[in-house]
C-alpha cells in the first residue's frame, strides 16, 4: 500500500532516488503540482526548500527528486538526461532519465491523493539543463508548462552541432523541431548570470561557441530556436523571461518561475 505524504517537508526513496516533498497545510486534491529539478550540488533538499515560502503561501505541492552523483555521473547521466554515456555513445531509450519523472509524479500524485492530471517542471543550472532536453528529446504530455533557468549549456536545436550541443548524430526530424518549438516552454534568464570564472560554467568549444556566460547563452537558444521555428513555418511557442538583478541562483529564480507559471 502507498504510503501517504504527511504535513510539511519530508522525504521517502523511489527507486534508485530520494524524493523530497513539501506538503504545505493548505494543499488540496485539486493544488498544482512542481517537480524542481536540482542543480550541480544534486542538493534536492535545498532546492525543495527555495520553494517551500511559496509552495505555503500558495498551496501547490513541491517534489524535488535527487539523482545522486554516485548513480547518475556528471554530465552526462544527469545534465544530459542519460542519453549518452561517459564516452559519449548513445544510450537505449529505456536508459533515459525523463520516463522516471512520468514516474515518480504518478507516485507522488499516489501518495498525496491529488487529482491532478498535469504537473509543472522546473529546472535551474544542471536541471535547467535536463528540462530542456527533456522538451526536446522526450515529452512528457504530463507536464503543464515547463521553466528552464540559467542553463549552462544547451542543446541547440540545429544540426551543425553535435550532441549535446546539437542535434547532429541523433534522429530529429523537422517535425520534431517543430513539435518542439510548440511546446510550452519558458526560458528564464538572471541578467547578473555573468561570471566567465565559474567552475561550473562549461567551457568546451561547443560551449563557448553558444556564449560567454549563461546570460547570453540563454538568449541565443532563444533567438536560434526562433531563427529555426521562422525556416519551418511555424510560431515559437517558448516564452522568455529575465530575472532582474539574479545572479546563478536556484533560490533567488524560484519566486519568479512561481510567478511565471502562475502558481
Amino acid at each position: 500500500m502507498t504510503e501517504r505524504l504527511p504535513p510539511g517537508s519530508s522525504a521517502y526513496p523511489f527507486r534508485e532516488v530520494t524524493v523530497q516533498v513539501h506538503r504545505p497545510s493548505t494543499y488540496t486534491h485539486a493544488s498544482p503540482i512542481l517537480m524542481v529539478m536540482h542543480g550541480r550540488k544534486r542538493n534536492a533538499d535545498e532546492y525543495r526548500d527555495y520553494f517551500v515560502p511559496e509552495s505555503d503561501r500558495r498551496g501547490f505541492l513541491v517534489v524535488a527528486p535527487q539523482f545522486d552523483e554516485a548513480r547518475y555521473p556528471h554530465p552526462h547521466a544527469y545534465n544530459y538526461g542519460r542519453m549518452i554515456d561517459k564516452g559519449g555513445a548513445l544510450q537505449p531509450r529505456e536508459r533515459w532519465i525523463f520516463p522516471m519523472l512520468e514516474e515518480i509524479f504518478r507516485d507522488v500524485r499516489a501518495r498525496a491523493d491529488s487529482s491532478r492530471e498535469k504537473f509543472f517542471i522546473f529546472g535551474h543550472s544542471a536541471g535547467s539543463q535536463l528540462v530542456h532536453r527533456l522538451a526536446t528529446f522526450h515529452w512528457l504530455d504530463s507536464i503543464e508548462r515547463a521553466v528552464a533557468a540559467n542553463a549552462g549549456s544547451y542543446t541547440m536545436p540545429v544540426r551543425e552541432e553535435r550532441f549535446p550541443f546539437g542535434v547532429d548524430g541523433l534522429d530529429v526530424s523537422d517535425d520534431d523541431l517543430r513539435k518542439l518549438f510548440s511546446r510550452p516552454l519558458l526560458l528564464l534568464l538572471g541578467d547578473r548570470d555573468v561570471d566567465t570564472d565559474d567552475p561550473d560554467l562549461p567551457k568546451e568549444p561547443e560551449a563557448m561557441r553558444q556564449g560567454p556566460y549563461r546570460f547570453v547563452r540563454g538568449q541565443r537558444y532563444f533567438e536560434t530556436a526562433r531563427r529555426e521555428a521562422t525556416r519551418l513555418g511555424v510560431p515559437l511557442k517558448w516564452r522568455l523571461a529575465i530575472a532582474p538583478g539574479v545572479a546563478h541562483s536556484g533560490e533567488n529564480m524560484a519566486p519568479f518561475a512561481v510567478k511565471e507559471l502562475g502558481l
